[in-house]
Formats: C-alpha cells, sequence, structure tokens
C-alpha cells in the first residue's frame, strides 16, 4: 500500500520570542513534526506547552516584533514557508492554509452577515471573482461544515447563530477557498459535549471523505482520541512524544503523556476520578537544565535533571524523549 506523501513537514523548528526586560523566551525547541496528506495530527499539552505558538509562527501570525530569532525549516506540500515575505504568506494564508480558531466570536465581525464574511475570503484571493462564482464557492463551503440548509443562513448575524453553528460558519470561511491544510486551534472547548462530538464527528468526516489534511490543536487527549490518526505531545515548547493515536493513547511512553491521560475525565462506570498534574509549566527561560518535566515527573532520576534526553524511536513510527523510555 502506497504511503500518503507529506503536507507539511517541520525540521529542527525553535523560536525564540522577545520577553519584558529584555528578557530572550525559547519558546520552541528543535521540533520535528509531519503530516500526511488526507490524515489529521493532533497536537496536545497544557496551556503554554507551545501548541498555538507554533501553529502561528510557522505561517507569520506572530507579530514581527515579539521575534527574537527562528532557525530551522518548515515545508507545506513541498514548499517552504519559512523565511519567505509577508506578501508571500498572505497569499498561501486562506488559500493554501484554512484556520479555525476557538472562539467564533471574537474571530468574527458582528456586523457582517455570514455571506459576506464567507464571500470577502474569496474575494481578498481571487482577483475579479464574479458574484455568482462567490455565492456558489460561500454554499459549498457552508454544506462542507455540516450546515444541512446553508441559504437559509446567508443572511444571520453571528450573534443569531447557537454556538454550534457560529464554529461552523468559522469551518466555512476556512473551507471556502479549499486549501491544502486546516490547522483547527481548539475549536470544540467552548461548545458543549453534544455539539462537541458532532462537530469532531463532522470534521473527521472531511479528512476521510474529502482527503483535508488537519492539524487539531487541543489540551484534551479525549478530543484528540476522536479525530486524530497521530499525536504529537508538546511540553515547554518541546517535542516529548509522538506516534499514532492509538499507540500513544494506550501505551504512552513518556510521564508526561501518562500524566495528561490521568488527567481526563473517566466513564463513571470506571469509578475512577481524573487525577490532576502537580506543579505548573515553568517559564520559557527557566527550564530545568535536563528533562524539561524533571521538576513534576514522579520517576525523575539525577540524570533526568542533568541532561536533556533526545527524541529517540520506541517503535517504527513512535518517539518518546524519556531517559527511561527505553527501560519499560
Amino acid at each position: 500500500m502506497k504511503e500518503n506523501p507529506i503536507m507539511l513537514k517541520v525540521e529542527n523548528y525553535s523560536l525564540v520570542l522577545n520577553g519584558t526586560d529584555g528578557r530572550e523566551l525559547p519558546v520552541l525547541e528543535n521540533i520535528n513534526l509531519d503530516v500526511k496528506k488526507g490524515t489529521c495530527l493532533g497536537i496536545a499539552g497544557e496551556s503554554g506547552s507551545g501548541k498555538s505558538v507554533l501553529s502561528m509562527s510557522l505561517v507569520g501570525l506572530l507579530p514581527r516584533n515579539s521575534i527574537k530569532s527562528v532557525s530551522g525549516k518548515a515545508y507545506i506540500d513541498g514548499k517552504e514557508v519559512t523565511g519567505i515575505s509577508e506578501k508571500e504568506l498572505n497569499k498561501i494564508r486562506g488559500s493554501e492554509i484554512g484556520f479555525v480558531f476557538q472562539e467564533p466570536m471574537t474571530a468574527m465581525n458582528p456586523l457582517m452577515k455570514l455571506s459576506e464574511q464567507i464571500g470577502e475570503v474569496v474575494y481578498a484571493h481571487i482577483k475579479g471573482v464574479k458574484k455568482d462564482e462567490v455565492h456558489a464557492k460561500v454554499i459549498k463551503a457552508l454544506s462542507r461544515a455540516g450546515f444541512k440548509e446553508p441559504e437559509k443562513f446567508l443572511d444571520s448575524y453571528p450573534h443569531q447563530l447557537s454556538g454550534g453553528m457560529r464554529q461552523r460558519a468559522m469551518i466555512a470561511m476556512a473551507l471556502v477557498m479549499e486549501p491544502k491544510l486546516i490547522i483547527a486551534d481548539e475549536p470544540t472547548t467552548a461548545i458543549d459535549a453534544e455539539l462537541q462530538i458532532q462537530l469532531l464527528t463532522e470534521l473527521r468526516k472531511l479528512i476521510d471523505e474529502q482527503g483535508l489534511t488537519m492539524i487539531f490543536i487541543s489540551h484534551d487527549l479525549g478530543v484528540l482520541r476522536t479525530i486524530s490518526d497521530e499525536i504529537a505531545v508538546l511540553y515547554c515548547g518541546n517535542l516529548v512524544e509522538r506516534g499514532p493515536s492509538d499507540e500513544i493513547l494506550a501505551h504512552p511512553r513518556h510521564p508526561y503523556t501518562e500524566d495528561l491521560i490521568s488527567a481526563l475525565p473517566r466513564l463513571v462506570q470506571e469509578r475512577k476520578l481524573p487525577v490532576p498534574i502537580k506543579g505548573t509549566l515553568p517559564a520559557p527561560d527557566k527550564k530545568p537544565k535536563g528533562c524539561v518535566y524533571c521538576d513534576r515527573c514522579k520517576i525523575a532520576c539525577e540524570k533526568c535533571r542533568e541532561e536533556r534526553p533526545a527524541l529517540v524511536s520506541v517503535s517504527d513510527s513512535h518517539f518518546v524523549s524519556c531517559h527511561k523510555a527505553t527501560e519499560n
């Protein structure tokens, strides 16, 4: 069986931001990732672990004056996107990469109708496009995003839509130019559990039936279990574990991944309460000398505190950054 080609490839990617009082904040360190076409990579970790910063920095959505330095490379469908101009980035944002943000009410214009907001994306990328072409693209995008009768919602303003409909509208905005890659940043956090399941099902359907490629960012491994093919776990801007979703969730090899799973709400019949992770993430400029998780890890040894572990293979497609990973 032929393996899917790579849609996104990230090589040794590091990012240092400008902090207050002249501090340098190494928020990402030597990230290596790849996302195959027609699959979903889930990126997991607590708030502050670097998930959103990674996705935003790859396509130039961070303020330029906030960046101290960037190293490494990133490719989208074989084209390098690191170091390209703002003009070139504007061309690929929306057309080749679509974004779905966590809170639609802050990302959408409350004074614009749904058809206008989605249509605006088309006008921005296709010069001289005709009105009927825009209308057709808007209808198609709304249908792909789960609107059963999209024509009924064209004149609706964001406040007239339910939370689930607003999130679907954000997905339609991301899909309207039929981009190669969708980045979804915590898109289900602000909606209830039933709507969350519906939305995840619809997104997974787009991946399976229409060949969409997606990066899905979440602090919740339970959500990633539903939608992702592979999971990458970030902690303090470091990739600590990466591999197939089923394998990572069934047999986590990094203590941080184990702790994230233990912190998940359990089914009532399991009679187990979530176990919160003790402690907090260190500031980017206060990371431990050795393993970034050693101060919160239950099995950390002296070597963990003194030496940063490399990301090593524990199976064909499962990688872990832990000194004790090969001992298990």
